[in-house]
């Protein structure tokens, strides 16, 4: 057995031809793409080189060993093997390249199998007095919040876990439910405290869910989800549809809860709801199942002082426009209200 020589993690993982984050490799631990579970998805760093201990870990697969067994493990060597030539001295460095994933993101369920789970979610919870007055606040009704069915998360751990419990005893299957995820062994729900909002298709199938947030973090709303986490399931950016669908003339708003305020402010004018101002997946398909005649855009006023919203809305309107024999026009309302439901809100009250 050769005599042991300390092996640097740096130099092992670039033997490797590991992809390293540039921008950390200053630090004390460099951030790399993992080899073994591919970080599910190209650009991503989970692997972490400690250049103190010359030891790895990903967070995601949890492998880890020092840099001869990292050596090892990827050229498919005996550690004997890997030490022998990472103490040669013809050192070969390989083009870094991103590895491919063995990982298989789990997908949603059906609509039918969510509609169905979602559904029963919401009979089984209720909304605080705290969120139906903001609903109120913001001009909808109690018979129409109560019709939208917008409910309140559980607030605790606890809550969350009898909460799904009381789903599987219904004889539902959780696997593949954005939102639900495995913890301890125990099946629980994930995602901030806030309130639920459906998000549902022209037929009132119930898509997926967005939560209003409470507390405010790079955002107000977050897609009930749990991806990456344990038998968790990611969540898409679901188009929204509110109001009377035998409508002809539909309008096109960011957000679900913005549509469903401005559809009730406007005697259930149809609106069709993206998921963000750049989240256009869906949209070209949900107007052609609708079989409107004319579209209007009523997204918000921002979009004449923020590059980025104009830029979005733009495309946005080439998606629109790209749809054969289909009206295209655009809603403008005083600058002072960003949003159409804001605008519709003070229209009401001034009335």
């Amino acid at each position: 057995m050769p005599e042991y020589k300390k092996i640097p993690i740096l130099e092992s993982a670039r033997r490797c031809g590991l992809v390293l984050n540039q921008r950390t490799l200053r630090r004390s631990e460099i951030e790399a793409s993992c080899p073994f579970c591919g970080d599910h998805g190209a650009g991503k760093y989970h692997l972490f080189l400690n250049t103190s201990t010359d030891q790895y870990h990903c967070i995601l697969c949890n492998a880890s060993g020092n840099s001869v067994t990292l050596y090892a493990k990827v050229k498919g060597l005996t550690n004997r093997e890997a030490f022998l030539e990472l103490d040669g001295d013809g050192s070969i460095y390989p083009m870094p390249r991103q590895p491919s994933s063995p990982y298989t993101e789990p997908q949603p369920r059906e609509l039918a199998e969510r509609d169905r789970v979602y559904s029963d979610m919401l009979s089984l919870l209720t909304l605080s007095e705290r969120h139906r007055e903001d609903l109120l606040r913001r001009g909808l009704s109690e018979e129409r919040i109560e019709r939208n069915r917008y409910r309140s998360m559980p607030e605790t751990e606890n809550g969350r876990r009898l909460l799904a419990g009381l789903l599987m005893g219904c004889g539902h299957d959780l696997h593949g439910i954005p939102g639900f995820r495995t913890r301890y062994n125990s099946w629980t729900l994930a995602g901030a405290n806030g309130f639920l909002i459906p998000v549902r298709t022209k037929d009132g199938l119930i898509q997926g869910l967005k939560i209003r947030l409470d507390v405010e973090n790079g955002g107000k709303y977050r897609w009930l989800s749990s991806r990456n986490m344990p038998n968790g399931t990611r969540s898409y950016s679901w188009v929204h549809v509110t109001g009377n669908t035998a409508s002809k003339r539909a309008f096109i708003t960011e957000g679900p809860l913005k549509g469903d305020i401005a559809s009730f402010l406007d005697n259930d004018a149809l609106f069709v709801c993206i998921g963000g101002v750049g989240s256009l997946h869906g949209l070209k398909e949900t107007i052609l199942d609708l079989g409107v005649t004319e579209v209007v855009e009523a997204m918000d006023m921002d979009q004449y002082t923020n590059p980025q919203a104009r830029k979005a809305v733009l495309a946005m309107r080439r998606e629109l426009n790209s749809i054969p024999d289909l009206k295209v026009s655009k809603y403008v309302w005083d600058p002072a209200y960003k949003g159409v439901d804001d605008f519709y809100q003070a229209r009401a009250a001034a009335v």
